[in-house]
């Protein structure tokens, strides 16, 4: 008899002679402490157990409910592809173009409106051959068939639809076609079409949205003013474009985050000379870096947390090099926090870590620390308000920081910190 085999009996207060009965139905937990030593009880109301084989670490033991039965806990989804971050939840687009999300669904933005958050991966009903995804604090936004589509929170013009209403299921943003890529800022969001023109919608507070004199645009608008841009980049309440020679950035520079030297909002679209020939831009919650020519990153803007990498905690209104970091291919940029990914596939982070948002135990850093204790090289990174995840090279999903909506997948929705497999199956 298997060690979870014996756990799962002992959980389900069954002796041997009624586990041999035909007609035990399945045994549904309310607590851990059901489930016997060891053992969790999961969202779905069945007992889970430590094993090693399973990529997250978690088996269903035999006596739960036949879909779930001796399953590794996760194991739904399929083959991961890629990853998208909102404040506090988080998506994964399958090999077969599906959508699956988990974490805080307040405003519906997990395309669910049966929970107020979930910490076990469901699909978004409805989306189909997904090529881009990205969440807000309250929204997601997928692009699907060139289409822009967009679903939770729309009191601010989050969804681009011209209303002011929260809606749980992908609906279309109206006037923006053939797009390919969708990325979105607290309650703001922009789309890139195959033109190279830049659409916005949502709160415009600070300009954000790039339309002057507009407390909040509720449907998509033109950002005017701005080459041709092969690629965007939103967080907080600023959003940047990247032309190939130079990055135009726009909205709150409260901070200095826009890296202009100052602390003067933008409301149009700016070059900004520190940027210039950037391969990548990340932006924060009041800071913004970018990889240069040469893959070191510059940083500017807010840096209460050390989370522009100087070794300061000095805010920088113009643009510093982040020390002792180079072959950098790619950016996520947390509120506080920043981590990058090298060409060897090491992640290494920066800034606060109150909750682990650096994928240890440590406290905050003002420079990056080690690369974290990943399993295989990562592929792919992607960062939250005080969460991040990575993609190892096998297909795996990771993630680590808050869990305090279930945005890290376990399940759980704990708010530990360090390293936690976001449960999904690998390739």
């Amino acid at each position: 008899m298997s060690r979870v085999r014996a756990a799962t009996l002992a959980a389900a207060g069954l002796v041997a002679l009624a586990a041999a009965c035909a007609d035990v139905p399945p045994f549904r937990c309310e607590l851990d402490e059901q489930c016997g030593a060891g053992g969790r009880c999961e969202e779905s109301r069945a007992c889970s157990f430590a094993d090693d084989t399973c990529h997250g670490g978690w088996r269903y033991g035999e006596l739960g409910p036949a879909e779930v039965a001796r399953r590794c806990v996760g194991d739904a989804s399929g083959p991961v592809s890629w990853l998208a971050v909102g404040s506090d939840h988080t998506c994964a687009r399958t090999d077969a173009g599906a959508l699956w999300c988990w974490g805080d669904n307040v405003s519906g933005g997990l395309g669910r409106d049966d929970v107020g958050e979930s910490g076990t991966p469901t699909p978004v009903a409805g989306l189909v051959d997904v090529v881009d995804a990205d969440g807000g604090e309250y929204t997601t936004c997928a692009v699907a068939g060139g289409a822009v589509h967009c679903w939770g929170r729309g009191g601010g013009g989050q969804l681009g639809d011209d209303g002011a209403s929260d809606r749980a299921r992908p609906g279309p943003v109206p006037g923006v076609e053939g797009a390919v890529a969708v990325d979105l800022g607290e309650h703001h969001g922009c789309a890139l079409d195959g033109g190279g023109v830049v659409w916005c919608w949502g709160s415009n507070g600070d300009r954000e949205a790039g339309q002057p004199g507009q407390p909040m645009v509720m449907r998509a608008q033109r950002v005017s003013d701005l080459p041709t841009a092969i690629a965007i980049a939103v967080g907080g309440q600023a959003s940047c474009a990247l032309t190939g020679d130079e990055t135009w950035c726009w909205g709150r520079n409260a901070g200095g985050q826009l890296a202009l030297g100052d602390t003067a909002a933008r409301m149009r679209p700016e070059p900004v000379p520190a940027f210039a020939g950037a391969l990548a831009v990340a932006v924060g919650g009041d800071h913004t870096c970018a990889i240069a020519a040469d893959r070191t990153v510059r940083c500017a803007g807010q840096n209460d947390h050390g989370q522009l990498g100087d070794g300061t905690t000095t805010d920088r209104p113009a643009a510093v090099t982040v020390v002792d970091l180079e072959d950098v291919v790619e950016l996520a940029a947390l509120d506080w926090s920043t981590c990058a990914r090298t060409v060897a596939g090491a992640v290494r982070c920066w800034g606060r870590n109150d909750r682990g948002q650096l994928g240890d135990a440590a406290g905050n850093r003002a420079t990056p620390g080690p690369a974290l204790a990943l399993p295989r090289p990562a592929v792919a990174l992607t960062a939250g308000e005080n969460h991040a995840c990575a993609l190892t090279d096998d297909g795996c999903a990771w993630c680590w920081g808050s869990d305090a909506k279930g945005q890290l997948g376990t399940g759980k929705g704990d708010d530990g910190g360090a390293i936690h497999p976001v449960l999904l199956a690998c390739r």
